[in-house]
């Protein structure tokens, strides 16, 4: 938890403070759907970030499965999610055997800014 104050001035009534005690919780996980294809083959869904405030926030997107999971973007500039407009990220499945086996992932978007 962390405390800060708020300090506002009216001409009638002066200068008044609040107190604010603050959490943050971690983020809801997202569960995609499963992705299904043959094998040889590939198929792609769309994961969509978007900031609630108008902040710019950078992410960096860590994949725990790099040998079936891609996601497509240019890694050469750095991602900046722009408050009240959607990112989309396509999300690139390669089967590597049949089954599902060991071919999950987990990605994270990963922000130092929050």
């Amino acid at each position: 938890m962390h405390v800060y104050s708020v300090c506002m001035y009216h001409d009638l009534v002066g200068e008044f403070w609040y107190q604010l005690q603050l959490t943050a919780e971690p983020p809801v996980s997202t569960v995609l759907p499963n992705m299904e294809c043959e094998l040889g083959r590939w198929t792609q869904q769309e994961i969509v970030l978007c900031v609630p405030t108008e902040d710019v926030i950078r992410v960096e997107p860590i994949v725990s499965n790099t040998n079936n999971f891609r996601l497509e973007y240019s890694m050469s500039t750095p991602l900046e999610l722009r408050g009240g407009t959607p990112l989309v990220f396509p999300l690139t499945f390669v089967p590597s055997m049949l089954g599902t086996g060991d071919q999950t992932a987990t990605i994270i978007f990963r922000s130092e800014q929050v």
